[in-house]
């Protein structure tokens, strides 16, 4: 019990101190110049990717099989920082959930993970679903401007224009 507190403890120390080097990388600026490392070519729309197996389609042709999803920790800084600090969270509640080291293994690598980017793309894509209601677009039509160029978002590929891309 003791130990398990303890370990808790450090995992949340070190989910703290990923979560600096995080804020830290996003305010030098870093974040916003490295995202385009997970791409072959961010400017170019994605072929097909028989990796994903018809699940999911990269926006982007990818750096490498895996570079946007699942291996993205190894494109860039930021992304390298948010996987330890996600793995010190996962594991702090796996602690308090189970002893077996495999069950800790398949929470913290597997069930931890897809829980949480089940719930991102959910709520992202909401968030981008609402903005662009027909009211925005009528607002759009009448004003001549898009409000959702101008939206400041931590995703830094999504604020690409469609000017850029064409």
């Amino acid at each position: 019990m003791i130990l398990a507190l303890i370990l808790t403890l450090i995992c949340l120390i070190g989910a703290g101190f990923f979560k600096g080097r995080l804020d830290a990388i996003a305010d030098e600026g870093v974040k916003t110049a490295d995202w385009k490392k997970k791409y072959a070519d961010p400017l170019l729309y994605s072929k097909n990717h028989w990796w994903y197996l018809g699940l999911y389609k990269p926006t982007y042709d990818e750096r490498f099989p895996f570079s946007t999803t699942l291996l993205v920790f190894l494109t860039d800084s930021w992304h390298r920082n948010q996987f330890f600090m996600l793995r010190c969270l996962y594991s702090a509640i796996a602690l308090g959930i189970t002893g077996d080291p495999l069950i800790f293994a398949v929470l913290i690598l597997i069930a931890f993970p897809i829980g949480l980017g089940v719930a991102f793309q959910i709520s992202y894509l909401k968030k981008r679903l609402k903005i662009k209601t027909k009211r925005y677009e009528l607002l759009c039509e009448i004003t001549g401007d898009e409000p959702w160029d101008s939206q400041v978002t931590s995703v830094p590929e999504k604020q690409i224009n469609d000017d850029e891309l064409h």
